[in-house]
């Protein structure tokens, strides 16, 4: 399979970034494309579709190739994937509530089209409960399924599209579904953020908002820890940094960034679920050892088990733009040298992956990247 990354600042200079990358004999299938502005989906669809090439799309607020950050504007991972080995699915959702019914129809749609499918997925609407989608996915097409993928959408209104040729949805979820016995898929979801301190227990909480911890007011816990005050003007300063690290039976921990937070009843709300009973580390400030992490999960993978690729999709959380600031360049520049091959990447509102041998998960602050090569 070969890939080519384009980019450009409207759907006129994508539309003239694909005619000079087609000169050569190249024709592409499958396009990933992650857009700023939601008002020119629709032009670039159009020329899409008219050259026969299948979409994947998400809206976002940042995004990237192997060629560096693309703060406005578009970028497209072309691929000319064989069509017989993918398949692209997108679901809208009438409510969040309806998650799982739809990860399950969109699981039945991969089991039905191959015997072995992975599912590269976006969703829009950040109150779709990722690990629902998780399930749904799973109790229909298989538990040792691969699942990779990202929230679309921008982080000061959570609000975000994803779309294909013919549909697109404000609240929903695009899969591209591919056959694993023809398109080698690997890939991980790795933070890098280290742990400090001693195990600390949620001991109240309500989905996604932690209300006590070790039975004393949130907020009051986080004090603290950072050993400051972090509250001005009523207001909550630099909570992102300090992502909690709930731990699991085995493994590594469930990365759980705090996105809002209840001065009121200081209580803070995370970016996934954590259960009353759970142990968490705090986390320390980003260094450079956070970016060797995530360099070092693709370059052991290139090394035990893909030596080639043929392109690379990274979904990064958003929270790593502001936490990891002038550092986050040389992150993505790590990941594309690995294999020195396309890639295509946007800023997410969420992460979907495996931390390690076990199943796929739903996390926050973490890089979940995949790396494709057709058999």
């Amino acid at each position: 399979m070969k890939a080519k990354s384009i980019r450009g600042k409207s759907p006129g200079e994508v539309k003239a970034a694909l005619q000079n990358c087609i000169h050569d004999g190249f024709k592409p299938t499958l396009a990933f494309v992650f857009i700023t502005a939601v008002e020119d989906i629709d032009g670039v669809v159009a020329i899409l579709d008219a050259a026969g090439i299948s979409i994947f799309g998400a809206s976002t607020s940042e995004k990237f190739t192997e060629e560096g950050i693309e703060p406005d504007g578009i970028v497209v991972l072309l691929m000319d994937m064989d069509p017989a080995n993918f398949k692209i699915v997108l679901k809208d959702f009438e409510a969040p509530a309806i998650a799982y019914e739809k990860a399950c129809e969109t699981g039945e749609a991969g089991k039905t089209a191959f015997e072995h499918p992975a599912f590269i997925i976006s969703t829009a609407d950040i109150s779709i409960p990722g690990e629902e989608i998780i399930k749904g996915l799973m109790d229909k097409a298989g538990q040792e399924i691969t699942i990779v993928g990202g929230g679309a959408g921008e982080p000061v209104n959570f609000s975000g599209t994803v779309f294909t040729n013919h549909s697109k949805t404000g609240s929903g979820l695009i899969s591209l579904i591919a056959d694993e016995d023809k398109v080698d898929i690997k890939g991980i979801a790795v933070s890098g953020w280290k742990p400090v301190g001693t195990p600390r227990k949620i001991t109240k909480t309500a989905g996604n908002w932690v209300y006590t911890i070790d039975d004393e007011p949130a907020i009051d816990v986080i004090k603290k820890f950072l050993g400051k005050d972090i509250i001005i003007d009523d207001k909550l300063i630099g909570l992102d940094t300090y992502p909690l690290q709930v731990q699991r039976a085995s493994g590594k921990p469930m990365m759980r960034p705090i996105v809002f937070w209840n001065v009121e009843d200081r209580s803070v709300m995370l970016g996934a679920p954590a259960k009353e009973g759970s142990l968490f580390h705090f986390s320390l400030p980003p260094d450079f050892e956070v970016i060797d992490a995530v360099i070092g999960s693709a370059k052991e993978i290139k090394e035990k088990e893909m030596p080639e690729a043929d392109a690379l999709i990274v979904f990064s959380c958003v929270g790593r733009l502001s936490q990891l600031g002038p550092l986050l360049p040389a992150e993505i520049e790590g990941l594309a040298a690995t294999w020195n091959k396309p890639m295509a990447g946007f800023f997410s509102l969420g992460e979907f992956g495996k931390l390690d041998d076990t199943r796929p998960e739903f996390h926050g602050t973490t890089v979940s990247w995949v790396a494709l090569k057709e058999k």
